[in-house]
């Protein structure tokens, strides 16, 4: 027979899944049902970052939305968007069952998982969501403590997922539609197409809306534009063959990712060539930034664990047409890996 602590902690889990059915029924906001979990499952499990990835349509990347439990914790920002293969998602999907990771330090099985340990993360609990018996996301439970959650940690995480599927599941219907025009099928990040969506400050902030981009955005008066070039990709393609070259482009996708904390706005230009977007970024934030994207690759390479190489250019400037912006920091890679071979500079401003 339960002893009475029994009764009590099932009685708290079931007002707990309660509370959350009543404070999602309505939403397809996902950001909101993060919030409701994070209210209500809070004071029976403590955790530190919770995650809802959501599968685009072909299965080659997931839509993130994260939240954290204290300020000051890195965490992915709403709307940004994470490869499938080679990462835990892909095991979740595959195997239909919960992964957990209590010591993150000790063993990287994944993509994902350095970056993560990068973040101070040590704890994570993976639980697939499903409709009509087939997983189309996962949500992730994250703590920067080993061996933090219990048996009936997991249990209570898993029957949340559960609850969660059904409101999930029509939001990823909904924002699907949006991006397969305009993300790139192998990386996941947006495409060409995608930037050409945005010409003046106007059409950037309803870009950032329409795409649940979170910023606090009201006006634009600068921007930087980041043109950024994997050096020598086509001797990589050459020598490896362009499977191992889109695995290359794939891991640098995801420095991109991790040394950009809370910037979605990251754009796949064509072939090895990116375009990061930062509005209102100072021009010291700008370098700050691409140093640290350049010192990432160096420090955590490819798919191989081979450091990656790359050139940068940056413009920052008053707002004007983005076409031009693009353009100034494209000449201002170009001038900075003719000069690799000469010169110590890691940046080039234009």
């Amino acid at each position: 027979m339960p002893d009475k602590l029994s009764l009590e902690q099932e009685v708290a889990r079931l007002r707990a899944i309660n509370q959350l059915l009543h404070a999602t029924r309505d939403s397809l906001n996902t950001t909101e049902i993060l919030s409701a979990v994070r209210d209500k499952i809070q004071p029976l499990v403590a955790f530190d970052r919770i995650g809802l990835l959501v599968a685009e349509p072909k299965g080659k990347y997931c839509i993130v939305h994260e939240l954290v439990t204290k300020d000051g914790l890195i965490c992915s920002a709403p709307g940004d968007i994470m490869p499938i293969e080679h990462t835990a998602i892909e095991w979740c999907f595959r195997e239909q069952r919960t992964h957990v990771n209590q010591h993150l330090r000790e063993k990287h099985e994944f993509l994902e998982d350095p970056f993560l340990y990068e973040q101070s993360i040590q704890s994570i609990v993976r639980v697939p969501l499903f409709k009509t018996g087939e997983a189309f996301g996962i949500m992730t439970v994250k703590s920067m403590e080993p061996n933090h959650f219990s048996v009936d940690d997991i249990s209570l995480l898993e029957d949340v997922a559960v609850h969660l599927s059904a409101s999930l599941y029509v939001s990823k219907l909904l924002m699907e539609l949006k991006l397969q025009a305009t993300t790139d099928g192998l990386t996941g990040v947006f495409n060409r197409r995608a930037l050409h969506m945005i010409h003046d400050r106007e059409s950037l902030i309803s870009f950032m809306d329409s795409f649940v981009i979170d910023h606090t955005i009201e006006s634009i008066d600068t921007v930087a534009v980041l043109m950024i070039d994997l050096d020598e990709f086509k001797l990589y393609n050459d020598t490896h063959g362009h499977d191992q070259g889109d695995l290359r482009l794939v891991a640098f996708t995801q420095i991109l990712r991790y040394a950009t904390p809370g910037h979605q706005l990251i754009f796949r230009y064509g072939g090895d060539e990116f375009v990061i977007l930062l509005p209102n970024a100072t021009n010291i934030e700008a370098h700050t930034i691409a140093s640290k994207i350049r010192q990432s690759a160096l420090k955590l390479g490819d798919h191989r664990g081979e450091p990656l190489s790359v050139s940068i250019g940056v413009t920052h400037a008053p707002w004007e047409e983005l076409s031009r912006l693009i353009r100034s920091a494209d000449a201002a890679m170009y001038i900075q890996k003719k000069r690799r071979h000469t010169s110590s500079s890691e940046v080039e401003f234009s």
